[in-house]
C-alpha cells in the first residue's frame, strides 16, 4: 500500500501531466494548413457565385442522367418552354 506522501505525489504528477497534455492538444489558433484550405474554399465559393452572376441568359443545358434540361432564361421564355413541353407530353 502507498503511503500518504507517495499517494499525494502521484496525484500531483497526474494533474501536471493531464494539464500539460490537455493544453498541447488545443491550439490557440488553427494550423497554417487548415487556414490555407479554408481560404481556398472561400475563394472557390466566390468564384462559383461570380460565375453564376455572369452566366449568360438564354442557355439550355442537357443533363444525361437523369434526363433533364437546365434552362436559364427569362420568365416569359420559361413559360413558352413549359407550354411546348406540355404539348409534347400529350
Amino acid at each position: 500500500m502507498l503511503s500518504l506522501g507517495r499517494l499525494t505525489l502521484v496525484f500531483l504528477a497526474s494533474l501536471i501531466i493531464a494539464e500539460a497534455t490537455s493544453t498541447a492538444t488545443h491550439a490557440a489558433e488553427p494550423s497554417g494548413e487548415y487556414r490555407a484550405v479554408l481560404r481556398r474554399t472561400l475563394e472557390r465559393r466566390k468564384e462559383r457565385k461570380r460565375d453564376r452572376a455572369t452566366a449568360p441568359v438564354g442557355k439550355i443545358v442537357p443533363y444525361p442522367m437523369p434526363p433533364s434540361l437546365i434552362i436559364r432564361h427569362t420568365r416569359e421564355v420559361h413559360g413558352e418552354v413549359e407550354s411546348l413541353l406540355r404539348l409534347l407530353r400529350h
